[in-house]
């Protein structure tokens, strides 16, 4: 039986064993979300794409500590859907889609909650990734346990995986072929205002077959402090240690937040995983990854948010990101980007990127999306 069929299978037995009443107050959840993207390839061409869906989830209450969940993910062609841009609104399987991206068990067990099925998890290196119509979820066997005072560990094997990063978005296809993803966490919050997160990933016989993963961030109401640092195995050639350093100063009488961030690899390429990576220069589109082996890049930026004004709902973002790979070309990207949020239910976002990729083997171009999600 495979496994997919097998966490079904899981469910359906739970759910026919147990009373249904004794679960009851079933709840409901999600968003319907429209997106349109441009993407402008220079000195080739310019593709839109338009799409309309959103998710459903839903989920009993607790009986004897056992609960399920069940989400629906749908993306769907609204007017263009040229499909070229940088974040894929279709599927590849089928131009429009319905995916089941999670049905689980959930069990609470004292200060330990195990949660088994297709669900979405966000790890350092296999996270959601939420930057299309359809973010990253993953079929997977997951522990947290609270025992100890302060700390969160984790323990999960990473199966198989659909959405905006995955091998192929509309279906689930196996993380890293049969062997699949072992990994381990630990988050430590016990001292005011710091928090400390380390992991280690598992992926035997991958180009790269392990991440060591460590960072220390320490906030406050006007600065934040960050470091971090990834120690990748690589099969073949030299292993790749990533650090980075991060830092932002808020002025509240204007508004402003500025903030500056950078990251190196030394050894062979930096690797952000299955998802959007938690590399702290990272930008929209261009990522430490993109540099290659040796590679560097930084990223400053300064936000402006309107409660100072009255609209406390709105900010507006820029961020100008430069790479350079070993020979020391240059890479850039300049985003801006715009959210606005009316009360509890919606919310839009404008992102456009200016793209200088050439010398990290990215186009130059630029590219908006826009997002409007309606939440209930």
């Amino acid at each position: 039986m495979n496994k997919i069929l097998l966490i079904k299978s899981i469910i359906l037995i739970t759910t026919l064993t147990i009373n249904a009443n004794n679960f009851g107050n079933i709840k409901t959840s999600g968003y319907l979300r429209v997106a349109y993207e441009m993407h402008d390839v220079r000195k080739n061409d310019t593709f839109s794409d338009g799409a309309i869906g959103g998710k459903l989830h839903m989920e009993t209450g607790t009986y004897e500590g056992i609960s399920l969940g069940m989400s629906f993910y749908t993306s769907n062609a609204l007017g263009s859907s040229d499909n070229q841009g940088l974040v894929p609104f279709r599927g590849e399987v089928d131009n429009a889609y319905t995916l089941v991206g999670e049905a689980y068990v959930q069990a609470h067990f004292g200060n330990t909650r195990i949660k088994l099925g297709i669900q979405e998890i966000d790890t350092p290196f296999a996270d959601t990734d939420d930057i299309g119509m359809v973010p990253n979820t993953f079929e997977a066997y997951i522990v947290y346990n609270q025992d100890i005072e302060n700390t969160t560990l984790f323990l999960g094997q990473i199966q198989k995986m659909a959405g905006v990063d995955a091998k192929v978005v509309d279906t689930f296809s196996p993380v890293n072929a049969h062997n699949n993803m072992q990994v381990l966490g630990a988050t430590y919050e016990g001292v005011e205002n710091l928090t400390l997160t380390s992991s280690y990933y598992h992926i035997q016989n991958a180009e790269v077959d392990s991440i060591a993963y460590f960072d220390a961030d320490y906030e406050t109401e006007n600065y934040s402090l960050g470091i971090q640092i990834a120690k990748q195995g690589y099969t073949i050639g030299k292993d790749a240690t990533v650090f980075g350093i991060t830092a932002s100063t808020q002025y509240a009488p204007l508004g402003l937040t500025v903030s500056a961030s950078y990251n190196n690899a030394w050894g062979n390429a930096a690797f952000s995983g299955f998802g959007g990576g938690p590399f702290f220069a990272n930008s929209e589109y261009l990522i430490l990854d993109n540099a290659g082996v040796a590679g560097e890049q930084s990223n400053i930026g300064i936000e402006w948010n309107g409660t100072n004004i009255g609209i406390e709902n709105l900010s507006i973002s820029l961020n100008h990101a430069i790479l350079k790979n070993q020979a020391k070309e240059k890479a850039k990207e300049t985003d801006i980007l715009l959210s606005y949020s009316l009360g509890k239910h919606f919310e839009t976002h404008l992102i456009a990127s200016y793209i200088k990729g050439k010398n990290v083997g990215e186009d130059d171009a630029n590219h908006m999306r826009v997002f409007m999600n309606y939440i209930f």
